[in-house]
């Protein structure tokens, strides 16, 4: 790949001068002056809600220093299963109380009316799947890659869970995995970008990882969580004050006095006045239940993050776990990158693009990725809320006691695995470019 030659950088505040590369940001490494140049600005709500999550993963984080195992407790995943089990009875007492008053005996009108309205909030708020079945043509199965599913069934064996049975391969920096439809089967994605960047022992902290979930005791992956937590989604959504019908501004009521009379035009007018009255305390509540939900599955989430590391080094060793943790700092880099290939001069080659963006990363000096570290640790950056900040996790790794690894595959192997892939990593190729 080009390089450029290093430019002269003064820092403005101490006056150090460093040679650094100018494809970069330029920054003090003496003072740390213009580490972020572009810091995220937040309003006082916002930095508010921040600086509570941030309060709670270190103070987790600091809980789990010296904590004998990092699996979630078993009262906290009770208490998420009982939870959730709690709000599909009230979704299904919404139905069944209005049923029963009718089967009981109740006012014919009243009751049947009561009926139908509890059976349609019920159709809204119902149990769902957190994914539909599985298409035939989602990504491959063992037939398809026997080499990649036999360590797969090696790293499964290790930690005590079954192997996946599909994997797809994505064009994204990153990798997951997830149960779908009512068998629930599970499914490994994995994103070429970071399959590509990754050494060998590095791949297999990142199997270790994902194949982790299935062990780590995480409730929130569940289906009866995910389904609980959708359907106070729709409850929120359902009760929420813009589904009240107001007039809009500038406009007339739809009555008027000459139609209706004053008396039809007040109870036009008191109409969504008295709907938001009645409807406000339920909405309120639904967000309330959602907070609290939302609350423990991030608990009992993160947690399960940190022991789903723990369990990559437990299959790579810490050191390649620290270091395939680390190597989420290039995930700013692939939409950049992927973007200057479409608009370069001369057609990219999807076949090239993988190793060429492998080539980009290994060609950034020391001081930029201490550089994007340094800002991850700024930004408390994270995957996502159910995450704990990827500085946190690389310093957890670090504090907990150091692990050798228990399986090593070899160069041959390695080749052979990249092979199998190779088709679906250009398919993935010709995905990102497009």
């Amino acid at each position: 790949m080009e390089t450029l030659e290093s430019v002269e950088y003064v820092c403005p505040k101490c006056a150090t001068r460093t040679r650094l590369d100018p494809r970069f940001v330029l920054w003090c490494l003496s003072c740390g002056h213009g580490a972020d140049p572009y810091p995220p600005e937040y309003n006082k709500r916002e930095a508010r809600t921040r600086d509570r999550e941030i309060e709670r993963s270190l103070a987790l984080y600091t809980s789990l220093k010296t904590a004998k195992s990092l699996r979630p407790s078993s009262g906290l995943s009770r208490a998420v299963a009982v939870y959730s089990l709690l709000v599909h009875v009230i979704g299904v007492l919404v139905v069944a109380a209005p049923l029963a008053w009718l089967l009981g005996g109740g006012p014919t009108g009243p009751a049947w009316i009561a009926t139908l309205l509890g059976a349609g909030v019920f159709i809204v708020v119902r149990p769902r799947l957190g994914n539909k079945r599985l298409k035939p043509e989602f990504g491959f199965d063992r037939g398809q890659a026997p080499r990649l599913y036999a360590l797969l069934d090696r790293c499964s064996a290790e930690l005590g869970c079954r192997a996946p049975d599909r994997v797809s391969i994505a064009a994204d920096f990153n990798a997951s995995t997830w149960r779908a439809g009512l068998a629930q089967r599970r499914v490994l994605r994995i994103g070429a970008p970071l399959w590509n960047v990754l050494t060998g022992p590095e791949r297999l902290a990142l199997l270790g990882h994902e194949l982790g979930h299935q062990v780590n005791g995480d409730t929130t992956r569940t289906l009866l969580a995910g389904s609980a937590w959708r359907s106070l989604s729709e409850w929120t959504r359902l009760l929420h004050p813009d589904q009240i019908p107001n007039p809009r501004p500038g406009t007339r009521p739809v009555r008027s006095l000459r139609t209706g009379g004053p008396t039809a035009l007040a109870m036009e007018l008191a109409a969504p006045i008295v709907i938001l009255v009645c409807t406000l305390p339920f909405f309120a509540i639904a967000v309330g239940l959602r907070a609290a939900l939302t609350r423990l599955q991030l608990q009992c989430g993160q947690r399960a993050e940190y022991l789903a590391d723990e369990l990559g080094a437990r299959l790579a060793g810490t050191e390649a776990a620290l270091s395939a943790q680390c190597k989420t700092v290039f995930a700013g880099s692939l939409p950049i990158f992927v973007r200057g290939r479409r608009a370069g001069k001369d057609k990219a080659d999807p076949a090239a693009l993988w190793a060429d963006f492998r080539a980009y990363v290994e060609s950034m000096p020391e001081n930029e990725f201490q550089r994007r570290l340094i800002v991850d640790r700024l930004r408390h950056t994270r995957t996502d809320r159910s995450h704990p900040a990827d500085h946190l996790r690389i310093a957890l790794l670090h504090e907990r006691p150091a692990l050798p690894g228990t399986i090593s595959v070899s160069d041959e192997e390695w080749a052979a695995i990249d092979a199998e892939l190779a088709p679906r990593m250009l398919g993935a190729a010709r995905a990102a470019l497009r």
